[in-house]
């Protein structure tokens, strides 16, 4: 009892505090780090309460990623994703995929960060969460990364859609710049023009969107519409933002020198390009504009070193982009082989399910085959009874004229045995019935002699005796005098083998109204009917 109290107080303490730090991280990530450093990783309930383990797994990640902690592995997260699953709808479900993703991000796993955000967009149950909107976000930028633009597209239009954004002027204008970009590579020049002079116009834009922004709308004035006044305008806007450390603008403003007939600070400023650059792509140009302007300034020797440097940069350039393709070609194969996998498990589930279905229907075939074979057999049987009676019936007539109480008393006997031989026919269908196992299941309320069958039971009951002993009943009635349903259904359930609380149970009497019914009967039927219903053949 000591050592089930200590976990159970445990146990408590320790969900206090996740649900603590829970609250607190959307407003204080910080405090939310803090709350889950407090908590023993070594305590029982790591080890045994796997919702617990789960659920610090993820708030953890949570709270380092937005604490800007590098995510360096995904074993902790992957705790999460392991319990939480993929199967349901579910916001922890949907939360551990996103940090997934993001802690792949981190790695530069950015194929598995794609298949993680994906995830995580069909398991949120509200696609207001604002997490779904960054899935989506994450996702354009994966799919832009990669050169993916109708992907990137796709996945920006849906964040751009999303409540979250909508809501907030601030991520309108990162939507707006991000899909411009991919508008830039889709070569669409006036939706280009359009979504960043949005961005622009939006007051909530941050500066370093805004200024990024002036530099792609003067690349996309000077490279794409040659409009060198419009690209001037924009570079002006930049001013001193970056300073003078940025190659790539330092590249522009070098190239619309050169365009503008100005070699020598042209050449100057392809220099600092390269100076203050690391990317490759800047520094190919940069030689290259440098090439072109060398032999205007004097300086053939130069010009072949920087040919030479342009040439080995070009071709660092190929092998890296034959590289990317091959990692993407290496990456699609790997999609394929993932979704061939998935095809493959799906056509297995099919046909798992397409046997089952099929030997559920067999099953029912030959259930329903086997109840109407015993129907036709009982059928057949039947009929063999009444060609038997109407046979006696003719030999009855034949002697009718013939005065030999023997031959009476054999003509009895043989009625009455074709009639024996149909209730136990009876008796074999009523075993097999429903009725035989809803006086089983009630036995209890029969015995109790005070509850009695309810009203709809009764009529459903009444009418199946009716339909079974409907061959015996127009005997009876052929017989004898009229008699009423109540008599037919009291000699049916005789016949049958119901002793008399079984009787009074189905048709709602008392034991003592029921013994009344063998007075009646034996005042309407013959004595020979009589003796039938009541004596041994009855039993």
């Amino acid at each position: 009892m000591a050592v089930v109290g200590l976990l159970s107080c445990s146990d408590t303490s320790c969900r206090d505090a996740l649900q603590r730090a829970e609250a607190l991280m959307e407003t204080d990530p910080h405090a939310a780090r803090a709350v889950l450093d407090s908590l023993n990783l070594q305590s029982s309930i790591f080890n045994f309460q796997s919702r617990d383990a789960a659920l610090y797994a993820l708030l953890r990640t949570q709270a380092d990623y937005k604490c800007n902690v590098p995510l360096t592995s995904d074993s902790l997260i992957l705790l999460a994703t392991d319990y939480y699953g993929t199967k349901r709808k579910n916001r922890h479900a949907a939360l551990a995929q996103h940090y997934l993703g993001c802690t792949y991000i981190g790695l530069h796993r950015d194929l598995d960060a794609i298949e993680a955000q994906l995830r995580a967009t069909t398991l949120f149950p509200d696609t207001t969460n604002k997490y779904y909107a960054h899935s989506l976000l994450h996702l354009g930028l994966l799919y832009s990364k990669h050169y993916m633009v109708d992907s990137a597209w796709v996945a920006l239009g849906r964040y751009r859609q999303t409540e979250i954004c909508n809501s907030d002027s601030a991520n309108i204008s990162y939507a707006d710049y991000y899909m411009g970009t991919a508008a830039l590579y889709k070569d669409d020049d006036n939706l280009t023009d359009s979504l960043f002079r949005r961005v622009l116009c939006n007051t909530k834009t941050i500066n370093h969107i805004r200024f990024t922004t002036y530099f792609q709308l003067a690349k996309l004035r000077f490279y794409h519409q040659h409009d060198i006044e419009g690209a001037l305008a924009y570079l002006e806007k930049i001013g001193g933002y970056w300073g003078k450390g940025n190659g790539a603008l330092l590249m522009l403003k070098a190239d619309i020198l050169a365009q503008q007939r100005q070699p020598a600070t042209a050449y100057e400023y392809y220099k600092k390009a390269i100076r203050n650059s690391s990317d490759i792509y800047v520094q190919c140009t940069s030689y290259e504009g440098l090439a072109s302007v060398a032999p205007l300034l004097n300086k053939p020797d130069s010009t072949r070193f920087f040919i030479d440097q342009y040439k080995s940069l070009l071709d660092s350039i190929y092998t890296m982009n034959k590289q990317r393709e091959i990692a993407e070609i290496k990456d699609k194969h790997i999609v394929e082989i993932h979704d061939q996998q998935m095809r493959a498990r799906n056509m297995r589930w099919r046909f798992v399910g397409v046997v089952l279905l099929s030997a559920f229907i067999i099953t029912l075939l030959l259930i329903e085959r086997k109840r109407k074979n015993e129907r036709l057999q009982f059928e057949q049987e039947l009929n063999a009874l009444k060609q038997r009676q109407i046979d006696q019936n003719v030999n009855d007539e034949e002697q009718n004229g013939v005065e030999s109480n023997p031959a009476e008393e054999s003509l009895f006997l043989q009625q009455f045995a074709i009639e024996q031989e149909r209730v136990k026919l009876y008796r074999e269908q009523f075993a097999a019935s429903r009725w035989k196992k809803y006086l089983s299941e009630h036995r209890l309320d029969i015995l109790s002699k005070e509850k009695v069958m309810p009203a709809k039971e009764m009529s459903e009951f009444n009418a199946y005796l009716h339909s079974l002993f409907a061959d015996v009943f127009l005997d009876f009635l052929n017989n004898n005098a009229k008699v009423s349903h109540l008599a037919l259904e009291y000699i049916a359930m005789k016949l049958l083998g119901f002793d008399t609380e079984h009787i009074a149970y189905c048709s709602q009497s008392n034991v003592h109204a029921v013994h009344n019914r063998r007075y009646y009967l034996k005042e309407k039927l013959t004595p020979e009917w009589y003796s039938f219903v009541m004596g041994e053949y009855g039993k």
